[in-house]
This record gives C-alpha cells, sequence and structure tokens, in this order.
C-alpha cells in the first residue's frame, strides 16, 4: 500500500534573486496492509508549494473526471510562512498525493511522473555537468528509492534512473565504478524480463557501461560480451550506439 505523508516544512532563504520559499519534507512509504508491517526505509524528497500546484493543475488538465472533486489551497501573495497555512497546505498536499497512489491512470500521468523526478533530475543532470558525479549520484540513488515505491520494478521512469545512476560510473571515467557496481549488477538483473522496444534501446548502451565497469574492477566480464553478441546475432544494433547518458536522455523525452 503507497503512502504518501508530509512529515516536516522548513522555510528556505532565496538565493541570488530568488525569493524566501517553504520547502515540505514529503515521505514515501510502501507499508503492508495485510500484515500492518510498515516500511522501514521510506523514501524522503523536498517539494514545493509549486510542485504540487503544477501536479494538481496537471492532473485536472490530464484527467479531468477523475480530479474532478478535488480542491487545492489556492496561491496568496503574503502569508505563505504562516503556521496556520502551512499546516493546512500540508493537509491537502497529503490528500491529493494519496488520490494519485490510489488511482493507477493518475500514478502514470505526465504530471505525476514529472512531479515524482523532475526536482532530483535536475539537479543530478547539473551536477553531471559540472563533474560533481559523486554528488549527482548520491541525488540519483535517493530518486530511485522514491520511484522505486511509486512504480513497478521495470517501469520506464524506474529504469531510467537506475540506468543513469550506472551511466554516472560512465560519465566518471571510472572514478564510480565500485560505488556502481551494485546498481549495475540491478540494473541487468532488471532487464532480463523487459521486452518494451524502447526500453531496449537502451540496453546495448548498459551492457557497455557494464563491460567497462567490470574491466575497472577486474570482473569478468565474458557473461556481458556473450550477451553483446546475443544481440547482434538477434539484428540489435549494439555497435557504435550512443552513452549510456545520452541513451537515457533519449528515452526521458519520450516518457
Amino acid at each position: 500500500m503507497l503512502t504518501c505523508k508530509i512529515v516536516s516544512s522548513r522555510t528556505v532563504e532565496g538565493v541570488d534573486k530568488e525569493k524566501k520559499f517553504v520547502a515540505y519534507m514529503l515521505q514515501v512509504r510502501q507499508d503492508s496492509a495485510d500484515t500492518l508491517v510498515f516500511d522501514r526505509d521510506p523514501a524522503n524528497v523536498e517539494r514545493r508549494y509549486t510542485h504540487f500546484l503544477d501536479l494538481y493543475n496537471g492532473l485536472r488538465k490530464e484527467h479531468p473526471t477523475l480530479m474532478n472533486n478535488v480542491s487545492f489551497p489556492r496561491k496568496i501573495v503574503v502569508g505563505n510562512f504562516d503556521p496556520n497555512l502551512i499546516s493546512t497546505r500540508c493537509a491537502a498536499f497529503e490528500s491529493l498525493l494519496n488520490i494519485v497512489a490510489s488511482e493507477s491512470r493518475l500514478r502514470d500521468s505526465p504530471a505525476a511522473i514529472a512531479f515524482f523526478q523532475n526536482a532530483e533530475l535536475k539537479d543530478a543532470r547539473r551536477l553531471i555537468e559540472e563533474g560533481k558525479f559523486d554528488q549527482a549520484l548520491s541525488i540519483l540513488e535517493t530518486s530511485f528509492k522514491l520511484l522505486n515505491k511509486v512504480y513497478t520494478d521495470r517501469s520506464r521512469v524506474v529504469l531510467s534512473v537506475l540506468c543513469r545512476i550506472v551511466a554516472c560510473a560512465g560519465a566518471s571515467g571510472g572514478a564510480l565504478a565500485g560505488p556502481v557496481e551494485k546498481w549495475a549488477q540491478l540494473a541487468l538483473r532488471r532487464y532480463e524480463a523487459v521486452s518494451d522496444s524502447d526500453l531496449l534501446i537502451i540496453y546495448a548502451p548498459l551492457l557497455h557501461t557494464c563491460i567497462s565497469i567490470w574491466e575497472t574492477l577486474g570482473r569478468d566480464k565474458s557473461r556481458l560480451v556473450e550477451e553483446l553478441n546475443s544481440l547482434r546475432k538477434r539484428g540489435m544494433k549494439v555497435d557504435s550506439v550512443p552513452s549510456l547518458m545520452d541513451a537515457v536522455d533519449e528515452l526521458d523525452t519520450s516518457i
């Protein structure tokens, strides 16, 4: 049972020309309703009012019937830091998210996917461009933890962030091969049952990156090479493919 809760809030001072704002800590859990076992390792991410507003507006546009009776706190010019207002907004945000959690059509909508992934993806992309791969890796691990609770193991959005984690090792020139090895192994296991043609486009780049990681760590790469040869025999393009990072970027634009 997917459960969303706003567990805290804090005021963040703006930098440069940005005004200060309230950051809401969202906790997402996968609890077992049958055994009353609570998720001991929930995902925690921060979101702003504008993130929730974009989610609400996007869902109303994409699924007006499902969202017909769902209300949302209006935007105000002053008083955004009033404790009573923040408390009211927290309750409204929780209500909205748990409606999304209970309805797969809402959860799989572009607006919901953007809400659950874009904040971390934006920060990770910026850090990767700046060459701060270890910091990007930490953010992507948090993103995977969240997305893997909201979506299925082999969904496009989950496999995308998982492969982006692996791509960090390739982009880092091998510096992150050790920390990323477990993620690379997980990505390979997840791909064993994937048949979606769009997702298979990034399989060859994933294999190439894993081979590079295995070489850096002195691991036996023969099984990965055999898998590439098997794909080649099946008519798939496995040579002169884009980097894993570029392949995942292309996949993300189509989600």
